[in-house]
């Protein structure tokens, strides 16, 4: 039997092998380089547009085309309202975190604005989550005999106190918001100002004449101080004041407390902003929602941060939660 001899190959073929060999290794290498970097780039990319440079991580994350088709959405609600179609749609607002418009309406209205009006925001069902409540979201002003003011000494007039709109018959109770929010002046809703011009205190005091409001479209009313008038630059609850030594905004996961005529000092966590509510007198955009409940009389009362004011008491169910609140934006 004859047995197979080896054959060397010959110096060219063994090179050709190697290089194969080399090239194969530095693909591969190449290959896995390329596909880390692309993995990278993409989580970059996903990340920029998730969360925006800069921004605080519990705010927005939707990403900017989703965002920009939800505010498009939000914008064209807010122009159906003030053109008198929202029907019974009560708030909405764009939730950062499950990226839709929140849009609440009176549980088991079905008259046909409130149905074209849902069918407008249900155009694309998958940016908006419609909730519904049980009573109207309404202004958070009262109505009472004038006998049932409650006359005290004070020595000055103090952000979170009654305000009364005449001293006999039925009058109109709101709260006095911050004193020296502008100079020389204090501050409450717009909409109080909407249904008296003067205001006086517990004691029949003028405290003065609104000299600038807005009321629907946003909520807020400037009362320069009567003469003789002086105006702390303090909130009042029972007999404890809170100096207010800033201003700033409601943000959201802030804790805040507000003090109103009917409801003293009630606090709570803003969990939506940029709301817009569809009050009977019209829509008031740009309002901020707070957990804490309210009555009716805490109308313009004081919202703060500790020492900071942020916004005024505007509007909810006629009592309990939420509570909307105008930012001090004006």
């Amino acid at each position: 039997m004859t047995s197979a001899r080896f054959r060397r190959p010959e110096p060219g073929v063994i090179r050709t092998v190697l290089r194969m060999k080399r090239t194969t290794r530095t693909t591969r290498s190449t290959v896995t380089r390329s596909t880390g970097a692309m993995v990278a780039a993409a989580v970059l990319v996903l990340t920029s547009l998730t969360i925006p440079a800069g921004a605080d991580p519990s705010g927005p994350r939707c990403l900017t085309d989703r965002l920009d088709r939800l505010r498009a959405l939000h914008g064209r609600l807010d122009a159906l309202a003030l053109d008198g179609r929202a029907g019974a749609g009560q708030y909405w607002y764009v939730d950062h975190r499950r990226c839709t418009v929140t849009l609440a309406t009176l549980r088991g209205a079905a008259d046909p604005l409130t149905t074209a009006f849902l069918a407008a925001a249900r155009l694309v069902p998958a940016l908006v989550e419609i909730t519904e409540v049980d009573t109207p979201m309404r202004p958070r002003v009262a109505r009472a005999p004038a006998s049932e003011a409650a006359p005290r000494p004070a020595a000055g007039f103090h952000g979170g106190s009654t305000l009364y709109s005449g001293l006999t018959g039925t009058v109109f109770i709101c709260t006095a918001g911050f004193n020296g929010y502008r100079p020389h002046t204090t501050t409450t809703a717009g909409h109080c100002a909407h249904d008296a011009s003067t205001w006086y205190d517990g004691t029949g005091t003028r405290i003065g004449t609104v000299g600038d409001s807005r009321f629907p479209g946003a909520d807020w009313a400037i009362i320069p101080g009567a003469d003789g008038v002086t105006l702390a630059p303090d909130i009042l609850d029972g007999n404890a004041t809170t100096t207010i030594t800033a201003f700033g905004r409601p943000r959201l996961n802030d804790r805040v407390c507000g003090t109103g005529a009917s409801s003293g000092t009630r606090c709570g966590t803003i969990d939506a902003v940029d709301v817009t509510v569809n009050y009977p007198e019209g829509p008031v955009t740009g309002l901020a929602r707070s957990t804490q409940s309210g009555a009716a009389g805490d109308s313009g009362g004081p919202v703060h941060t500790g020492s900071t004011g942020v916004a005024l008491i505007s509007g909810g169910p006629t009592e309990g939660a939420p509570t909307f609140v105008q930012p001090l934006n004006f």
